[in-house]
């Protein structure tokens, strides 16, 4: 499916369903740098509150690397070994070399002999940790990995999608401008810059000093989208 395709579905659209969000998860998380990019681009446009979600939850191979060492021998002890090691191979040499320094002797010794020989390529090293990145999202899935403990980030709530979408409508009610007040736009930006305050802001249909003029109807759009900018970021 080409991704014009997916824009023109909406494609988060697709995925506001009971365990959707962690599907695009795994999608996302499967996917080289260039389609995740065009992929977090149509995300954004459509909904900045899944991107903002993806963007905290979603697993990577050095998020993986910098979890406690307890919760290392865990994800060794139940992903694929030759993948793992294979992905370690990949990393700069001082990386590779701190990763190694917090293991365990036992645990640290098992994964040099493994080094020892391997000769991957880049292409090799980027699949084994996707599935490195695969294996630990389904340890995180079925329980087997307790998100709560590791990262509170990770924590992906019962209904996480329903709750993204009120979100949403709660973050915009009171700013669809154009549902609740026609063509009138009733937010002025506070003195020195500060939250707008609600006060009337005469239109080019209201007659006035700003006439018909198409410089101050752009003003007020602007005016409209700076507000909303606003209270997105409160």
């Amino acid at each position: 499916m080409r991704l014009t395709d997916i824009s023109n579905m909406g494609m988060v659209d697709r995925y506001k369903k009971s365990g959707g969000f962690i599907q695009l998860l795994q999608v996302l998380e499967t996917c080289g740098p260039k389609k995740y990019d065009q992929f977090m681009n149509i995300i954004t446009e459509e909904d900045p509150s899944w991107a903002e979600a993806i963007k905290e939850k979603m697993l990577s191979f050095d998020k993986i690397l910098s979890w406690k060492p307890e919760v290392m021998l865990e994800v060794l002890a139940n992903v694929n070994g030759l993948a793992f090691a294979t992905a370690v191979k990949g990393l700069a040499p001082e990386v590779r070399a701190k990763f190694l320094a917090s293991l365990s002797n036992q645990e640290k010794r098992k994964l040099e002999t493994q080094l020892v020989d391997m000769r991957p390529t880049p292409v090799e090293v980027s699949s084994c940790m996707m599935k490195v990145i695969s294996e630990t999202r389904g340890l995180l899935t079925s329980g087997t990995l307790k998100a709560a403990k590791i990262d509170a980030n990770l924590v992906i709530p019962e209904n996480f999608e329903d709750k993204l979408s009120a979100k949403i409508q709660k973050g915009t009610s009171l700013l669809d401008s154009d549902a609740m007040f026609g063509d009138e736009i009733p937010y002025a930006v506070a003195p020195g810059g500060g939250i707008p305050n609600l006060a009337s802001v005469p239109t080019s249909s209201s007659g006035g000093n700003m006439g018909g003029s198409a410089e101050a109807e752009k003003m007020q759009k602007k005016l409209v989208l700076l507000v909303r900018e606003v209270q997105t970021l409160k």
